[in-house]
């Protein structure tokens, strides 16, 4: 019976030690180029290749525009992740495409540097405690 004890609060020490380490990071999401009197933002975030692959959004939030750059808070889990963004001028809830799937709507993409986006290992960041800010331009093609 002693023993169970002591292997209850073993455990139990354990799983806070590794809830420290694996704590969310708290980061600020600064969208540039926002148009005020445009639609809601839409935030999706991946942690994976398979689920940005698949357009499994892992978390997701919405956004009123206010200011022409707006930041967000929100905490993350240490690793990488590709945070996917766009504005919803016409008010559908959808990212609308045209001709080729090219955007209609304003968006944004962490480490798009233009031309076609490409795969969740070119446009992953690292979330850390060095690196707890991303910097998204909203760009209209």
């Amino acid at each position: 019976m002693k023993r169970n004890k002591i292997l209850i609060v073993f455990f139990a020490v354990f799983c806070m030690c590794l809830q420290n380490v694996f704590a969310d990071i708290p980061v600020t999401i600064q969208i540039n180029n926002v148009d005020t009197n445009g639609g809601k933002i839409y935030g999706y975030i991946n942690f994976s290749e398979r689920t940005y692959k698949n357009k499994i959004e892992e978390t997701v939030f919405l956004l009123n525009p206010s200011n022409s750059v707006i930041f967000h808070e929100i905490n993350l889990p240490e690793g990488e992740c590709v945070v996917s963004i766009f504005q919803d001028n016409n008010g559908n809830g959808i990212l609308d495409t045209g001709l080729l799937n090219i955007p209609k709507e304003p968006v944004g993409l962490t480490n798009y540097s233009g031309g076609i986006p490409g795969n969740y290992n070119k446009l992953k960041i690292v979330i850390s405690n060095n690196n707890s800010k991303i910097i998204i331009p909203l760009i209209t093609f």
